[in-house]
């Protein structure tokens, strides 16, 4: 069962310049299939969120991008939502080389460089015949999410999966309540007709 808040609906943000946008951006995600609530997180809490980081477990370069936007939205989705367009979670060196990504669902099959290994949630490949340069680690890059990209006056989309701690915060924040298959995702955008940001890069 899906609780929301004690009324029916997330806590409120308040929308300053460009409310238009963010009403139409809102608007749009709660209408996503999955999505069970979504609200603009105000910029005064981005720096309480930063500081439950637990980048011990992996870096999580997915959450830095979307905090550097001017809008963050926090999502909340069922396991009806759809998967990741893209790798959420990477193996990488210090050069910044992949050494190994996650599948997104049975559609994506390792090319013939990877080779399944591990489960990670979902299957997990390493390319095969890489000598990691330095310390590896685990990386959540940031993800694109095409819903929003076809937007008038948004840019510079990404998302990012929360560390546990920030996921957990994120629901109390919120009044969000539910199964094992609830999750946050934050979603990041900027206001205007720039190009895309290099942040988004993983």
């Amino acid at each position: 069962m899906i609780r929301v808040g004690r009324s029916g609906s997330v806590g409120k943000a308040p929308m300053d310049q460009g409310g238009e946008i963010d009403r139409r951006v809102l608007g749009l995600l709660r209408s996503l299939p999955g999505v069970l609530a979504a609200e603009l997180l105000p910029s005064d809490l981005r720096s309480e969120l930063r500081s439950m980081a637990t980048p011990a477990a992996a870096e999580n370069r997915g959450v830095d991008a979307v905090l550097s936007r001017q809008r963050v939205v926090c999502l909340f989705k069922g396991g009806s939502f759809r998967g990741p367009p893209e790798s959420a979670l990477l193996m990488m060196d210090e050069r910044g080389t992949v050494l190994g990504r996650e599948l997104t669902g049975p559609q994506d099959r390792p090319t013939p460089s990877e080779r399944r290994t591990v489960y990670l949630g979902r299957d997990f490949v390493l390319v095969h015949g890489l000598r990691p340069s330095g310390r590896v680690r685990f990386v959540l890059p940031p993800v694109r999410f095409p819903e929003l990209e076809a937007v008038a006056s948004v840019c510079q989309v990404v998302s990012g999966s929360p560390d546990p701690p920030q996921d957990e915060w994120l629901r109390n924040h919120y009044g969000v309540t539910g199964g094992k298959d609830l999750a946050s995702i934050l979603v990041g955008y900027d206001v205007g007709d720039a190009p895309p940001a290099e942040a988004a890069d993983p």
